[in-house]
């Protein structure tokens, strides 16, 4: 009995410990969070002219640093709703919003990136009404916007094609809206699927073509959509051979 009562004493000095260190690094993350969001608005302010032209030797740099500043800033961000969401504090606002209008600013937010690489980036999308209720800017950040910026990370070249179409069936899942981005990227090995939309998960080989990921993306993305009441997938033929990701709402 005195046994298992100090072992119940340790467990509970344990989780405080955790509590505290939990706290500590949420402290910590948003304060670099924020240190890292007012780098990238100067870089921004300097890169847009705002103070002037600058030097051409000098503009490499800070489009380099804007960079850096606002990856810093989305890893920071990735690994804060992580936590939040392991820990039941995620909140979500539900609100009315149009998911094709969202698909289309995403893309074209992610456009620029894309085009840097040399890759083409295409959006489809029929006439259909795809009103939905939901937080618009979770699905818009962690979900739509983080896809896409995946398949452009993971495509070394070619092309990646976004697209947007409601469910035709009338059975079981009818009236969903599947949102899909097939890229002609690295491709999943059977291995690395395993680890997709897992807390942390990296693909074997995944931080030599992306040096930023942090390995929660996809198991935010996959939160989100949970939580909306819908489904995440990945389907690739293996490697080298393209990936699509397939959202279900």
């Amino acid at each position: 009995i005195a046994q298992r009562e100090h072992i119940e004493v340790l467990a509970k000095e344990l989780a405080a410990t955790n509590e505290r260190q939990e706290t500590l690094i949420h402290f910590i993350g948003h304060e670099v969070k924020g240190f890292l969001t007012k780098d990238a608005g100067a870089f921004a302010a300097l890169s847009d002219g705002d103070f002037g032209e600058l030097p051409e030797a000098l503009k490499p740099f800070v489009e380099h640093a804007l960079t850096e500043s606002r990856n810093g800033a989305r890893s920071v961000t990735d690994l804060l709703t992580a936590s939040n969401q392991k820990k039941g504090t995620m909140s979500y606002t539900k609100e009315p919003f149009d998911l094709k209008q969202l698909a289309a600013e995403a893309v074209e937010k992610a456009r620029a990136a894309a085009e840097k690489k040399g890759l083409v980036l295409s959006f489809t999308a029929d006439d259909s009404s795809y009103q939905m209720t939901g937080d618009k800017v979770q699905i818009s950040d962690h979900v739509l916007r983080n896809l896409i910026e995946n398949s452009i990370n993971y495509t070394p070249s070619g092309s990646i094609s976004v697209s947007l179409k409601k469910d035709p069936s009338t059975g079981l899942g009818a009236g969903k809206f599947v949102f899909a981005v097939k890229d002609s990227g690295v491709g999943i090995t059977e291995e690395d699927k395993k680890r997709l939309f897992t807390e942390g998960g990296h693909g074997k080989d995944s931080q030599k073509v992306n040096a930023h990921s942090t390995g929660y993306g996809l198991y935010i993305a996959k939160s989100v959509a949970l939580a909306h009441g819908g489904t995440i997938r990945a389907e690739s033929e293996g490697e080298g051979k393209g990936s699509t990701f397939i959202v279900e709402l």
